[in-house]
């Protein structure tokens, strides 16, 4: 619903390679510009799947870099922002702060 209204008009709507790295036409992930990545995702998300698409899709994509995935159990898409004192958005934060810090 949002990249609608941050390109209206794409040409594949969501499956535009400018949105979508999975697209057919969309640059290989082979060559990323970064040395890790971390893509999380909320176990009741309508969109965890793509989550878990890219991050297997990076995966085996070639590219030389760490990539991880970090799912929150009983959760759903932005619970870390709805309900940012709950335990699990405590977890994905402790999490990420050492991603970042590693």
């Amino acid at each position: 619903m949002v990249w609608g209204l941050v390109y209206p008009n794409a040409p594949g709507g969501v499956d535009n390679p400018l949105i979508n790295p999975l697209a057919p036409e969309a640059p290989s992930l082979a060559t990323l510009g970064c040395s890790k990545i971390i893509v999380c995702v909320a176990e009741k998300d309508s969109i965890r799947d793509r989550g878990v698409w890219y991050y297997q899709a990076v995966k085996n994509s070639g590219w030389h870099g760490h990539v991880e995935l970090y799912e929150a159990e009983h959760e759903d898409h932005a619970f870390n922002i709805h309900t940012p004192e709950s335990e699990n958005a405590l977890k994905l934060m402790k999490r990420l702060a050492h991603f970042i810090l590693h």
